[in-house]
C-alpha cells in the first residue's frame, strides 16, 4: 500500500515537506509540488500495467483513508487461502507469521512482510481452503485499541464470520 501523507498544517500555502523540518525527519531537498491528481487518487501514481509488470495480476485497485492520509491498496489474487500465507512463511518471506486461536471455528494467523507497526495489525481467517477473509486495522494513537489492534481485528473477524455464516 502506498501512502501520501506528511506533518503540518494541510491549509498551509506552502507543502509541508518545504517547511524545515522539526520532528526530526530528514527535509526533502527537490520536493514534488505537483501532487494534487495524486492527492485525489493515490492510486494515480503509477497504472495497472506498471504496477503489474512489477508485482504480478492485480486483482482489485482501490483508494482508502488511513490514519496516515489517502492510500492505494493493490490486491493481488490468492487461490490457496491459508496455504498460501503458509507458503510464504516457509520461503522466508512474511517477517510475521503467527498461528492465533481459531475465531468462530475458522483457523488464523496474523502475518505481515515488513508492514509491522505500532495500532496496525493484519489478521487472516480461513473461510475455505481457497479464501482467507483478511483484516487490517491501522488505527491512530488516540484510538482505544491502537496498543491491542490484534485483539480488534478478533473481534471484527468474528462478527464478519457470524454474518458470514447467516448468508
Amino acid at each position: 500500500m502506498a501512502s501520501l501523507g506528511g506533518c503540518g498544517d494541510k491549509n498551509a500555502d506552502t507543502p509541508p515537506s518545504i517547511k524545515p523540518p522539526s520532528t526530526g525527519a530528514p527535509a526533502v531537498t527537490d520536493p514534488i509540488t505537483n501532487t494534487s491528481a495524486v492527492e485525489a487518487d493515490p492510486c494515480a501514481a503509477i497504472s495497472a500495467a506498471e504496477i503489474e509488470a512489477i508485482a504480478g495480476k492485480v486483482k482489485r485497485t482501490r483508494a482508502e483513508d488511513t490514519t496516515s492520509g489517502a492510500a492505494c491498496t493493490w490486491v493481488f489474487g490468492n487461490k490457496d487461502g491459508l496455504g498460501a500465507l503458509c507458503t510464504q512463511h516457509a520461503s522466508g518471506n512474511l517477517t510475521t507469521f503467527k498461528p492465533v486461536d481459531p475465531i468462530e471455528g475458522y483457523p488464523a494467523v496474523v502475518y505481515a512482510n515488513e508492514g509491522e507497526g505500532k495500532g496496525n495489525r493484519t489478521l487472516a481467517v480461513g473461510v475455505r481452503d481457497d479464501l482467507v477473509y483478511n483484516l487490517t486495522p491501522r488505527l491512530s494513537s488516540e484510538h482505544p485499541s491502537y496498543s491491542d489492534p490484534g485483539g480488534l481485528a478478533v473481534k471484527v473477524a468474528a462478527a464478519a464470520i457470524k454474518n458470514l455464516k447467516k448468508s
